[in-house]
């Protein structure tokens, strides 16, 4: 299919005189045309006259992953680059990589593959043997120092890995295996990406996505986002202005990083847009940070989530989310009154400490969010947790399959099978689980997983100790697989916070350069 028809602002050069490199998205166009991160880099490598940037996803079949722009294989690239913002994705670059007829063993090709994004972050290791190149950063930090290396030693893989290496945010696995890790990070923040290569084939169609800030500093224990940007950084409310003045009347504009931005700046701004009429929309809502002014945004916004993750008050001190009930039902009622026809609720099953009590309390609280007959049409999805790298709940179990099972059939029994309730497969969240958790040995099952064999398979052929991976020793000197990156918050405040969950103590939200519970500002101080 020729995608680009359905385009508007890409970039389609000509390759003579060119460094051509390869931008894969380990996942389908439609997901890609959604990540505002992918597009950002994708614009950023087209604005040099030397280079050629081409996007390649992972295509819906078993077809020859090629192009976007040209319908060239990715043997044709002088580099590989790619974006991995989630772990199910690792297996989906493999086998990208399978079906252009390239090996994917790092060392047994002369192909270069460099990988980033906050997946990459959290844990490279199951990708040790696949990449040649990590980049633990953010774009803006890195654009210049990699682009110079790149232009200057493109053409020799050897000489490439072995500049690359010398960045103390680079790993490079076959060179130097036990080097420590630094993520590099911008601060300060200048201007806000914004994506303008728009799309008919994605779930924001025809979408500008625009972050106007960066992290959140509430301190969900679950959340990796909400460590590895620490410390949540705000752009000037005249750059926004700035990137916003960009944006034409009448289009859509996606808003990413509002939870953490300056309310009062951003909504008068964002009002600007709604002045050029365009239509404003907001990926989620964190509940406790919005305020009337905010809903005014919303007029033009259909449906839109929010996440509550548990209706248990002792789950909310483990999760530190403390958000009434009373909260939801104010805020559903406000979306009500300013039109909003749909809105879909996140929960999470398998925490620590949680009991039966915690998943009769969620089950009450869903049932009186019904019973208030507000109007809107409510969607309730279930996930199971996930333990991240980097976070308190690293520490953390994940529950056996069958019972986390038992806890969805006990709640959907409680709901009476509800029609607009949806559940997680359990299966799929152990496998997130080994993949962002792994080491080197799971590297042979992505191996195996990128070859289209099942997970209960593979993990019986390689004979993986699943105990390993889904119950760590609950110790502040545990070493995990990915204790060689600093993502600039220490391992001393993780365990402490996990040491709070565990005795239901909330904790305090990130005050940038106020405190220096987590260290992660303390790095900014010696950049």
């Amino acid at each position: 299919m020729n995608l680009l028809k359905f385009e508007k602002n890409y970039f389609k050069k000509k390759w003579t005189n060119r460094i051509s490199v390869a931008l894969v998205f380990p996942n389908y166009y439609e997901l890609a045309m959604s990540n505002l991160g992918y597009l950002y880099v994708y614009q950023r490598l087209n604005t040099f006259s030397h280079i050629v940037c081409e996007r390649v996803c992972l295509p819906k079949g078993n077809e020859l992953p090629v192009s976007v722009e040209s319908n060239r294989p990715l043997k044709d690239f002088d580099v590989i680059l790619t974006s991995i913002s989630f772990e199910l994705d690792y297996p989906n670059l493999v086998k990208m990589l399978n079906l252009s007829g390239i090996n994917p063993l790092a060392k047994e090709r002369d192909e270069i593959v460099i990988a980033g994004g906050i997946a990459l972050w959290l844990n490279p290791k199951p990708l040790y043997k696949f990449v040649d190149a990590f980049v633990l950063a953010e774009w803006e930090a890195i654009e210049e120092d990699f682009i110079k290396t790149l232009s200057n030693y493109f053409y020799s893989k050897e000489l490439l890995l072995s500049k690359l290496n010398e960045y103390p945010y680079v790993w490079c696995p076959q060179l130097e295996y036990e080097k420590k890790v630094k993520v590099e990070k911008k601060y300060p923040l200048e201007t806000p990406p914004l994506s303008y290569v728009l799309s008919e084939k994605t779930e924001f169609k025809n979408t500008y996505l625009v972050e106007v800030a960066r992290g959140c500093g509430m301190g969900c224990r679950f959340c990796a986002a909400g460590y590895v940007y620490r410390p949540p950084r705000r752009y000037s409310k005249a750059k926004i202005s700035e990137v916003f003045n960009t944006i034409p009347p009448g289009s859509k504009v996606g808003i990413i990083g509002f939870e953490f931005a300056n309310k009062t700046e951003v909504i008068s701004t964002c009002k600007r847009l709604l002045e050029k009429d365009c239509k404003l929309g907001f990926s989620s809502l964190r509940l406790d940070t919005v305020d009337p002014d905010f809903f005014e945004l919303l007029k033009h916004t259909k449906s839109i989530a929010i996440a509550p993750e548990t209706g248990s008050e002792k789950l909310k001190k483990v999760l530190n989310k403390d958000i009434s009930e009373e909260k939801v039902l104010e805020v559903l009622k406000l979306l009500k009154k300013f039109g909003l026809k749909s809105v879909k609720l996140y929960f999470i099953l398998g925490l620590p400490l949680e009991e039966k009590e915690d998943l009769e309390a969620t089950i009450r609280f869903v049932k009186s969010l019904l019973s208030f007959k507000l109007g809107i049409k409510l969607a309730f999805s279930f996930s199971f947790l996930v333990p991240k790298p980097h976070t308190p709940f690293q520490w953390a179990k994940f529950l056996d399959v069958k019972e986390l099972e038992e806890k969805k059939k006990f709640v959907l029994k409680g709901l009476k099978h509800d029609k607009n309730l949806r559940f997680e497969n359990p299966k799929d969240a152990l496998l997130q689980t080994l993949l962002i958790r792994g080491d080197e040995k799971i590297a042979e099952l992505v191996l195996l997983l990128a070859k289209g064999i099942k997970l209960k398979r593979a993990l019986r052929e390689l004979n993986i100790p699943l105990k390993k991976y889904l119950s760590p020793e609950e110790d502040p000197e545990f070493e995990f697989p990915w204790d060689f990156i600093n993502t600039w918050v220490s391992k001393e405040f993780l365990w402490k916070e996990w040491q709070r969950a565990k005795d239901l103590k909330l904790g305090i939200r990130c005050k940038p350069f106020e405190c220096k519970a987590c260290s992660a500002c303390s790095q900014i101080l010696v950049l």
